[in-house]
């Protein structure tokens, strides 16, 4: 237990420079005064911070982003209830955003306290890439529950968090079922949204595709080692 404790702290120790820069742009950004904006920008962080993070894994790991993102997203939906709109939360609501940071920190905790072995490796890197998707999903969610931008085909506005999450889920994944649309003025957000998509479900694809064709290729490896040490020993 102490062994996992202190391997812990001594991840935590080696991600405190890409946490600083994080923790800098996320202070920048709830310094702004339009709260929307603030959101488009954290959304802007997440995403570059995640394509630095594919291109060098030791520059920018991919999991202290998804932390600080985690505790913003938080934030952001604390200042939400903060400038009134708590009264429009219903049990659902409640249980969507629960569910978003609590798979999330979860998922954190168990990839950051399994041993590093070539099987966990593969489903930690699943774990941050999820972890990603999730954070998008819920952030996107938040910015059209914020600007109330989303309408249903002759309901009128929808205003419940639990739909912005459920048009910001189909949005990203790119099946938008039409039943729920994006105001005129909100369409290039939900358009972006499903471009980042497009890029994380890529992301996830190619990652799992490499790591298993890794694996393989070193399991032949080593039964052909074992091999020509048999036919050797013969």
């Amino acid at each position: 237990m102490k062994n996992k404790i202190s391997k812990i702290f001594d991840t935590l120790i080696a991600f405190i420079p890409a946490m600083i820069i994080i923790g800098i742009y996320v202070l920048m950004i709830f310094l702004i005064t339009d709260f929307e904006v603030s959101l488009l920008l954290l959304i802007g962080g997440l995403l570059m911070g995640m394509v630095v993070s594919a291109m060098d894994v030791n520059l920018f790991p991919l999991r202290p982003i998804i932390i600080m993102y985690t505790l913003a997203a938080i934030g952001a939906f604390i200042y939400i209830i903060y400038e009134g709109y708590c009264v429009k939360f219903s049990v659902e609501d409640i249980i969507v955003v629960s569910f978003f940071v609590v798979t999330i920190l979860m998922m954190v905790l168990i990839a950051m306290t399994r041993e590093e072995t070539p099987s966990t490796y593969i489903i930690k890197i699943i774990i941050d890439w999820y972890g990603v998707i999730l954070l998008f999903v819920f952030l996107f969610s938040l910015y059209y529950y914020k600007c109330n931008a989303l309408v249903g085909g002759g309901i009128g506005k929808q205003v419940e968090l639990q739909t912005s999450c459920y048009f910001s889920c189909i949005t990203f994944t790119g099946l938008g079922y039409g039943d729920i649309v994006a105001l005129p003025q909100f369409r290039m957000v939900a358009a972006m949204q499903s471009i980042i998509g497009y890029i994380c479900m890529g992301g996830v694809a190619a990652t799992i595709y490499s790591l298993i064709q890794s694996k393989l290729q070193a399991i032949h490896k080593a039964k052909r080692l074992e091999e020509k040490a048999e036919d050797a020993s013969n």
